[in-house]
């Protein structure tokens, strides 16, 4: 894999793949973000610096690794961003452009190094680009800061740590300090129980390698990986100042304190640094956030602790002179333990299978405890069961809620794919397009995460293809030449709500008739509301493009779309207005693991109604049911409330015996409700959803089945798709 066979210092690199690639897929996702953020903010230099050093890094990391591929182009990247900070070079849509496609193409070698195959994709054309912009602009002035004399950071009374260098690597820091180069010592404090001691080493190294060269690790990773200490120290020749050497080490999880000293000179008499020592002593504290120019030239010697939830700022030192009574008032707050780890998901899944698992049995027992209630009405021991189990079902309830947060991830994670996808677009079809993106910190379901960016980004596609118009077309209709799309995401009750909106065109509702007529979707004298006009478009191969380009034409977007929510349990709808845009809502469950559910009896059977939907049950004469357009419907409060019979739905054995009443379980998803008629009502529980597996998957109605206290299956109904069956694809 051109990895140098995994070895490097004498250690074998291969375990640490998976931390290698964890690290570089979100130094990639920060520098792909940040360069789209740069075309739009031009010169910000502290933006600038950010992308610098995540190309830093990621090169750093990769060198350690022995991926030279990535180390070669991102080192080209690095020196493009490099003549950018130093005010070289401005920012253009070519450099922005040879940027972005060096992300796009470092993800697919990390694909490749993941896959553990050896890195084969070419990347020589994108490192001749950006040699070509840099033709003419060869004067690279060295990035290192040059320290004066008078302004060196140091410590007083710091006492260095026993690196035991040998005569090789004396030189190296010699030398480095001779050419002006800032040589550090870094005291890293591991976390409270960190187990992979080791690992934290590596990558602390690999993020140093980044941004200059690790001289000495103290101790080896050998020992770190045998021994018990918490601390590890490391001699590195940097040129960045000491608070971004800080903040890049602080990133790694694990890592409690980081105290950056600057090394003794090797080269001036012992005279000069004592004399040194006195002068940084006097300097007064200084507030990094405030000043952090200031702070990287006279900063007093600091360690700052990073909680990985919490990020605040601790001043703690063992080796920094008492300068204040503030300082020895502040020494004693030190260990702050890490308060979040990485969990592999296969364990976060075994774990809610066990809850669920948990909650069956619970059910079981409750049930067990209802027969014998009936049975030994005033027996002490059985009215002792039943409240175990009242205070084991509020345990079990605490226990789930904790376990749902676990999967709830934030949607910010598939939203901020798209701001990319919407440029790449936007200069392919000649269009000006902003993307806005609201309620990225909404939380919903790690299972409904990794399954909605695909329905997202044909919506956004279509929005981008069929919504927005050219710049030409929107000033002649009097509107701003740039166009908008906005992606928002809301909790709405116990679902949550995503709203694509455009400022196009609007849908053309006569085109996509005629369209479904000429294909035969519906009859010419068929009359349908603009509503089931709109819906049309999500049948299969229904497409109103003349053209079929790479970006749409061939019909299966939407249709793509509405089988992902079906089988996610949610739906989608369309308001549009002619010439003033498109909104596409989509409504989904906020959890697909374990939810509250209404028990119904139809026949012989039982079917579970998530209770979310379920909005009030009636019970209705069947003479006030009236059948229009072969649907049945009732009057509810002066409004005409759909029916559907779940025992002609599924098919079930007509009995012999009907009562003249019937229940009716009202349900609703978003503005939508429909009316369920059943037999009985069995009263709530908690239910898993179980999957039906690959045969029975996609089953019109049910979304899944769960296991009752008694034992056996029952279907779960899935209401979205239900009402989205009834009342949105209904055609006369």
């Amino acid at each position: 894999m051109s990895q140098n066979d995994n070895k490097n210092q004498g250690v074998d690199l291969g375990e640490f793949v998976e931390f290698y690639l964890l690290d570089s897929q979100e130094q990639i996702e920060k520098l792909g973000a940040g360069l789209l953020q740069l075309e739009k903010e031009g010169g910000n230099i502290g933006l600038i610096n950010d992308l610098f050093r995540s190309a830093h890094s990621l090169k750093g990391a990769s060198g350690t690794m022995g991926f030279t591929p990535i180390v070669a182009l991102t080192h080209a990247a690095e020196d493009l961003l490099d003549h950018l900070r130093q005010g070289k070079m401005d920012v253009s849509l070519e450099m922005i452009d040879v940027l972005l496609a060096v992300t796009d193409r470092v993800k697919a070698m990390l694909a490749q190094v993941e896959q553990r195959e050896e890195i084969s994709i070419e990347f020589q054309d994108l490192a001749s680009t950006m040699r070509e912009l840099l033709d003419g602009d060869n004067a690279v002035e060295p990035k290192g800061p040059q320290i004066p004399q008078a302004e060196a950071e140091e410590v007083a009374k710091f006492v260095p740590q026993n690196f035991e260098l040998t005569p090789d690597e004396l030189e190296k820091v010699s030398n480095a300090q001779s050419l002006g180069h800032g040589v550090y010592q870094i005291d890293v404090k591991l976390g409270p129980n960190t187990l992979m001691k080791a690992v934290r080493a590596v990558m602390a190294t690999q993020r140093l390698e980044g941004i200059g060269s690790v001289i000495k690790l103290v101790p080896s990773i050998e020992d770190l990986e045998v021994g018990n200490g918490e601390e590890f120290y490391m001699l590195v020749n940097c040129d960045e100042p000491r608070e971004e050497i800080r903040r890049e080490l602080l990133e790694i999880s694990e890592l409690a304190d980081v105290v950056v000293h600057l090394y003794p000179n090797l080269n001036a008499p012992e005279e000069a640094n004592l004399e040194e020592d006195k002068k940084v002593e006097k300097t007064p504290g200084i507030d990094l956030e405030a000043a952090p120019e200031t702070a990287s030239k006279t900063i007093a010697e600091e360690k700052i602790v990073k909680p990985a939830v919490v990020q605040k700022a601790k001043v703690e030192s063992k080796t920094v002179a008492k300068t204040s009574g503030a300082n020895e008032a502040i020494q004693g707050e030190g260990n702050t333990q890490v308060h979040t780890i990485r969990v592999d998901t296969v364990r976060m899944d075994n774990l809610i299978n066990l809850v669920g698992e948990m909650v069956i049995t619970r059910t079981r027992l409750v049930q067990i405890g209802l027969d014998l209630k009936a049975q030994y009405n005033t027996d002490v021991m059985v009215n002792n069961l039943n409240e175990a189990n009242v205070y084991l079902g509020r345990l079990m309830n605490d226990l789930q809620e904790s376990v749902m947060r676990l999967r709830m991830v934030a949607i910010g994670t598939v939203f901020n794919r798209f701001p990319r996808l919407v440029r790449d677009l936007a200069k392919k079809t000649g269009k000006e397009i902003d993307l806005v993106l609201k309620g990225e910190d909404t939380e919903l379901d790690k299972t409904v995460v990794e399954v909605i960016g695909d329905p997202l980004m044909h919506l956004i596609r279509n929005s981008v293809d069929h919504g927005i118009e050219s710049p030409e077309d929107r000033k002649a209709a009097g509107k701003p030449e740039v166009g908008t799309i906005t992606l928002n995401a809301y909790h709405e009750g116990n679902h949550i709500a995503i709203l694509i909106s455009d400022d196009g065109a609007g849908l053309d509702l006569e085109k996509i008739r005629n369209k479904a007529v000429a294909k035969g979707l519906i009859g010419e004298r068929e009359e349908l509301s603009e509503r089931d006009i709109a819906n049309l478009i999500f049948l299969p191969g229904f497409s109103t493009a003349d053209v079929v380009t790479d970006i749409s034409g061939r019909g299966v977007g939407m249709d793509v779309v509405k089988k992902a929510l079906n089988n996610l349990g949610g739906m989608v709808d369309i308001t549009t207005r002619k010439g003033k845009g498109s909104t596409f809502t989509i409504r989904l469950p906020l959890t697909l693991a374990i939810i509250q559910a209404l028990l119904v009896e139809v026949g012989q059977e039982i079917y579970a109604v998530p209770l979310s939907s379920v909005l009030e049950t009636l019970l209705v004469n069947r003479e006030e049911i009236k059948t229009v357009g072969g649907l049945p419907m009732v009057q509810l409060r002066g409004n005409t409330l759909p029916l559907i019979s779940l025992q002609e739905k599924f098919d079930l054995p007509t009995p012999e015996n009907e009562s003249s009443e019937v229940f009716v379980v009202v349900v609703g998803f978003g503005d939508k409700a429909l009316g369920l008629i059943v037999d009985e009502l069995r009263g709530q529980q908690e239910v898993v959803i179980k999957s039906l597996g690959d045969f029975l998957t996609n089953l019109p109605g049910i979304a899944g089945a769960t296991i009752l206290g008694d034992g056996k299956v029952t279907l779960i109904l899935d209401i979205g798709s239900l009402i989205q069956d009834v009342l949105v694809t209904r055609r006369s």
